[in-house]
């Protein structure tokens, strides 16, 4: 995942079956028992629509078609809208303050970002050790969003980090006050 695109790769390559002219107009199973299996089961549906299915989706969101790269290791670029997570927190935020009617001056997404904050803030206390992935997991956001709020600690000033990315530990220099 990168912060304009997701790019998902798949070593085994195109199916030989397919040609390259019929790439995404024609479906062919690599393992036609382990398919059978599938749709017996009723794990299988649209088959061989998944690549209309993304350019429609795509087209919907506004964004640019898939790229595909086909030789050698198959590739698939998808672009995604460059929002931040703070953006994003301010747009649920408002979208709840809209619906709630809330009229207090501060925005709920600002409450939002300070709960996680203040979360993060009593891990670290906990486990000064602790990473940005067991962030992720412990708080159930991504390690992109637990990303956004150390680094905005880090600039208030609430905390640092001593020693190297792995072996390092987290400090506290003071508590949270917003």
């Amino acid at each position: 995942m990168y912060d304009d695109r997701v790019e998902i790769s798949n070593p085994g390559g195109l199916v030989s079956a397919i040609k390259l002219a019929d790439f995404g107009k024609r479906s062919h199973s690599r393992n036609p028992l382990i398919f059978g299996l599938f749709a017996r089961m009723q794990l299988v549906e649209q088959v061989g629509s998944g690549i209309m299915r993304m350019n429609d989706l795509m087209k919907e969101a506004g964004l640019p078609l898939p790229e595909f790269t086909t030789e050698g290791m198959f590739t698939i670029k998808l672009q995604r809208r460059p929002e931040t997570v703070e953006e994003t927190v301010d747009k649920l935020g408002d979208k709840l303050g809209d619906k709630l009617g809330d009229k207090l001056g501060d925005k709920p997404g600002d409450k939002l970002k300070e709960k996680t904050k203040e979360k993060v803030l009593e891990l670290m206390s906990i486990n000064n050790k602790v990473t940005i992935p067991e962030l992720a997991k412990m708080l159930n956001i991504t390690y992109k969003g637990v990303q956004y709020h150390v680094t905005e600690m880090k600039k208030e000033g609430i905390i640092i980090r001593e020693g190297s990315r792995k072996a390092g530990n987290w400090k506290i220099i003071h508590e949270n006050k917003t």
